[in-house]
């Protein structure tokens, strides 16, 4: 809307949008560092988040330990108000998002999705008053699936097995945004290999959301246009003048006296 609004002025627009991050996990990854990591790109915000991490790519020599423990973790986050300091993951923006989410699972489930962890509207009072939403992880095996294709903006979480290193950059790139990714191994070679193919504006190797004012952020494809942050986010605010003085034309001027 913005972009149409400034069209007819040739207004120029710096856009962050939505993200749908992959978290690409190969076989020698570090699980016990991965694992924590995971469950926060999910619960932070309450996935309310551009940059959450909500597609779980896993190689399938891991993909049952993951399955197990991730979901033993989601199944434990704590939901609760912010108010609560033993809460882990606050509510959704309202009820109506509850409402909406819980949707999309449905549908998702409905359409073939595998569940690993349910999750879903808090029941129990006082919780069922408010807009609590459990997180919930889905496996499926098609990344047609609106809810691999659509931002949730909720807890939810789907994951797919790959085999092959090629086959994982097919899949983080099988979407229409580009805002971020991450990619877990202790391989030397193998997550900056894997870096230069994803297209995603920010991408971390063995970690997650870490933002320094120094580095650019922004994203690739419909995940907006333009950087914040790093010298890349002057662009926005420069116009560049060319000018041109050809010599031998211009008289030399007499020196003061």
């Amino acid at each position: 809307m913005g972009g149409a609004a400034g069209a007819s002025l040739l207004k120029r627009f710096g856009l962050e949008l939505g993200g749908k991050t992959p978290m690409l996990v190969f076989n020698d990854a570090d699980l016990d560092a991965a694992l924590p990591k995971l469950e926060k790109a999910l619960t932070v915000f309450g996935g309310q988040f551009c940059m959450t991490g909500s597609r779980l790519l896993i190689q399938s020599g891991i993909a049952e330990a993951v399955r197990q423990r991730l979901g033993d973790r989601l199944k434990s986050v704590k939901v609760g108000p912010a108010t609560d300091p033993t809460s882990d993951m606050g509510p959704l923006i309202d009820k109506a998002n509850v409402e909406r989410v819980n949707r999309m699972v449905e549908e998702a489930i409905a359409d073939g999705a595998k569940v690993i962890v349910r999750g879903g509207p808090a029941t129990e009072e006082p919780l069922v008053r408010g807009a609590f939403y459990r997180p919930t992880l889905l496996e499926v095996a098609d990344s047609r699936h609106p809810i691999v294709q659509q931002e949730v903006f909720g807890p939810v979480l789907t994951m797919q097995v790959f085999n092959t290193e090629a086959e994982a950059i097919v899949l983080a790139n099988d979407s229409e945004y580009g805002l971020a990714a991450s990619i877990w191994s202790r391989d030397v070679d193998l997550p900056l290999r894997v870096a230069r193919e994803l297209q995603a504006g920010t991408i971390w190797i063995n970690d997650w959301a870490l933002m320094t004012d120094g580095f650019e952020e922004g994203g690739d494809k419909q995940s907006g246009q333009g950087r914040l942050r790093g010298l890349a986010a002057l662009d926005d605010f420069l116009e560049y003048k060319h000018i041109v003085l050809k010599p031998g034309v211009i008289a030399p001027r007499e020196p003061a006296r």
